[in-house]
């Protein structure tokens, strides 16, 4: 099937049910595909007020596939009392699925922009009660997956993956504001779970190159504060958990293979960073910040070889610790409180 279509305000005509109901709160809908066994649909109703509303859906190659009408099986539903909403996908490929819901949409333009080189790659975005909420999704391979859900108000999720079956899950950005997770991925079976409430100004970034290594990161009401995670190699984990902080740090960097970081962060000017370079090392850092806590706590774990473990409870304000590792088989215990 390959045709191009341009619908108005006046004629939706894109084989949708109901297309009259949805046609005064649907300018603009283009749709161009080229190949066989493609489907798109989009669904844009109850925009009235200022409208401003545009979907773009290009696919080009095999069986790629925008959904539904409604969304029950994907597709662009854009809806809401209020208006300006743009959702953009290019597929080039075979088998590419997209899904893409925008709901309250808001009085900044909420913009889901995919694009999806290769084959099997599938998206699938939700944004509810939404204002300037911007999700950027790039996929070049072969059966990579991204997922994400906000209910927020101006903030961006960027999500790249290149390679194969790497996953991205962004979950509940309620009430978010000017910040969101950046997720790149490069290589293969790579997954990543990224959590974020009630936070602003600050950073979430995950990069992961190699193959099978995880990340699972949460920030929860944090304001001015930062968490990167940073994997290169194979079957590496890392866990880091950012909660009731301002002004605070946490980093991961794991070089290697099998390496475990685990960092729990609560509190104001805390900071907390494990390195990683070799195979299985275990390194955990808890924070855990009185209130006020105007010095902040410093945790930093270094490991260079193999099987080496170390732990860093800190309880209180104004304490410091460094640990160093190198060689093999070597475990370290410090509480500070």
């Amino acid at each position: 099937m390959k045709f191009a279509l341009s619908v108005s305000a006046i004629a939706l005509g894109i084989g949708l049910a109901c297309a009259g109901q949805f046609a005064a709160a649907a300018p603009t809908v283009t749709v161009s595909q080229s190949g066989t066994g493609n489907t798109a649909a989009a669904e844009q109703m109850g925009l009235d007020p200022d409208t401003d509303v545009s979907a773009t859906i290009t696919q080009n190659g095999t069986n790629n596939h925008v959904g539904g009408p409604g969304g029950t099986t994907g597709g662009i539903l854009q809806y809401g009392p209020s208006s300006s909403a743009v959702a953009k996908v290019s597929q080039t490929g075979t088998g590419n699925n997209v899904g893409i819901v925008q709901g309250e949409v808001g009085f900044l333009p909420p913009n889901i922009d995919i694009t999806q080189v290769g084959n099997a790659n599938s998206a699938i975005l939700s944004q509810v009660t939404s204002s300037g909420t911007d999700i950027i999704v790039k996929q070049n391979g072969t059966g990579n997956a991204t997922s994400v859900t906000q209910n927020a108000a101006d903030t961006e999720v960027d999500v790249t993956q290149t390679g194969t079956h790497n996953s991205a899950t962004v979950v509940d950005q309620f009430t978010g504001t000017t910040v969101g997770p950046t997720i790149v991925q490069n290589g293969d079976s790579n997954t990543v779970t990224a959590t974020t409430i009630n936070t602003g100004l600050g950073g979430h970034t995950i990069t992961q190159t190699g193959l099978s290594n995880n990340a699972i990161t949460s920030q929860a009401n944090v304001f001015g504060s930062s968490l990167s995670v940073e994997q290169m190699g194979t079957g590496n984990q890392a866990i880091a958990t950012q909660t009731d902080a301002f002004s605070s740090t946490l980093a991961i960097q794991q070089m290697g293979t099998a390496n475990l970081a685990n960092i729990s962060q609560t509190g104001d000017n805390q900071s907390a960073t494990v390195n990683q370079s070799g195979n299985n090392n275990m390194g955990t850092i808890i924070q855990n910040a009185l209130s006020p806590a105007p010095l902040g706590n410093t945790a930093l774990i270094t490991q260079t070889g193999s099987t080496n473990n170390a732990t860093i409870p800190q309880v209180g304000d104004g304490f410091a610790s460094t640990v160093a590792q190198t060689g093999a088989g070597n475990y370290t215990s410090v509480y500070q409180h």
